[in-house]
């Protein structure tokens, strides 16, 4: 198991890329800006929840945790990606 700031490190990483792929999304010419805004807004709650879940689990159910938290975030990051391919 990973320590737990490497994967908040990853997870903020993961989050920035996608916050730049929506810059680079409403700098095209035809870009919905309320659109954008909606999945940055997104975004940010997901990065959000899925930190302060990782700073607060329990320790007596950790590789559960771990486990529902990967498949969590997975789910989350493949629905905002496609988000993301439709702007």
């Amino acid at each position: 198991m990973a320590k737990r700031r490497h994967i908040k490190k990853s997870l903020q990483y993961v989050m920035n890329d996608m916050l730049t792929a929506t810059l680079v999304a409403l700098a095209k010419q035809d870009a919905d800006t309320e659109k954008v805004t909606e999945v940055q807004t997104r975004i940010i709650k997901v990065y959000q929840d899925y930190n302060s879940r990782l700073s607060n689990y329990e320790r007596n159910n950790a590789k559960a945790f771990f486990r529902q938290f990967r498949e969590g975030i997975n789910k989350e990051l493949d629905a905002i990606v496609g988000e993301i391919e439709k702007l």
